[in-house]
């Protein structure tokens, strides 16, 4: 079999995959979905295993053994024992600058559809009330301060890209030290934790999910927030306390919220988050778009390309506990 597997259940990325695979590469698709025995069979020579949606157990990945690095498609890794898998001398990459656009602009959406209303201007439309449902509080994103948690790659484009509302500052709060130089080009200024949930009128998250961001946005958090204030996640869902966040809705401590993500998903049907008029939700989409995909592709088969070659990777990552 192949030195170099995309690892996926069926789906149009599997046809996008193969397509982009180049012609110096071995390359094969492995569903996710045979049984144990037939995948391990078909494994057996991979080298590079590229994680195209579901993760691999640690119990499945250490009896391939001629696996040198495993390549995913996201930026998160809270899927994956990272240290376990290192340990047994294997890479471990993901894709965090390919998909920084896709969420950022995520993000930028849904703080424009909250801010602007536009799921009840829709359906106002839709069911004949017209602008009956949003006759007020309706607010722009210009003039307000933006308040960015974690800022990595997706943060530091969230950033850039907010510059054209005219916001009346960006600020920052981020564990780990950021040249100056970076805050000066991306005009952000960093602040304490609590300090940036004082004074945002937006709060966006963008940090990895380990256990010092675990539940991180609770009833107090929520308790610091200006009642104008709002509240979006694209990152992960256990960042957010849901019950805590629910709660801060409803109790008026935060005026509204924008979530792509959820502590559990997909996220219940009878989730209290989902009937709420303050709350804009979609389905995890925002790393989704199919310019994404394509370059997480590209990037992934030219790692794959130094693997093989006998090299080291690019888009290794510190792993925090």
């Amino acid at each position: 079999m192949s030195r170099v597997v995309f690892y996926s259940e069926p789906s149009h990325r599997v046809a996008l995959a193969e397509s982009l695979a180049p012609d110096d590469l071995d390359v094969s698709v492995v569903d996710t979905g045979l049984s144990w025995k037939k995948r391990k069979e078909l494994l057996k020579d991979t080298e590079v295993l590229i994680l195209g949606g579901l993760a691999m157990p640690y119990e499945e990945l250490v009896q391939l053994p001629k696996l040198k690095m495993l390549q995913l498609m996201s930026a998160g890794y809270d899927q994956i024992d990272v240290p376990a898998v290192r340990e047994q001398g294997i890479f471990v990459a993901n894709n965090s600058p390919q998909i920084a656009r896709s969420v950022a602009e995520h993000a930028l959406g849904l703080m424009l559809t909250v801010q602007h209303k536009f799921v009840p201007g829709v359906e106002g439309v839709r069911d004949g009330t017209w602008r009956e449902p949003v006759r007020s509080g309706v607010y722009e994103v210009g003039g307000k301060t933006i308040g960015i948690i974690g800022l990595g790659n997706i943060g530091r484009l969230v950033a850039q890209m907010v510059r054209g509302f005219g916001p009346a500052e960006v600020i920052y709060n981020d564990t780990a030290p950021i040249p100056a130089d970076v805050e000066a080009e991306l005009g952000v200024r960093r602040v304490g934790f609590e300090e940036l949930l004082k004074t945002s009128d937006i709060v966006t998250v963008h940090v990895p999910l380990f256990s010092g961001t675990r539940g991180m946005m609770n009833a107090h958090a929520f308790s610091l927030m200006k009642e104008s204030a709002i509240f979006i996640n694209t990152c992960r869902g256990p960042v957010q306390n849901e019950a805590d966040l629910i709660d801060a809705l409803n109790d008026g401590q935060i005026r509204a919220a924008g979530l792509d993500v959820f502590e559990v998903e997909p996220t219940p049907v009878d989730n209290p988050l989902l009937s709420m008029e303050n709350v804009a939700v979609t389905p995890h989409l925002a790393g989704s778009s199919e310019e994404r995909v394509e370059r997480a592709l590209v990037f992934s088969y030219q790692n794959a390309r130094r693997v093989v070659s006998g090299g080291d990777p690019e888009g290794q990552f510190e792993v925090l506990t």
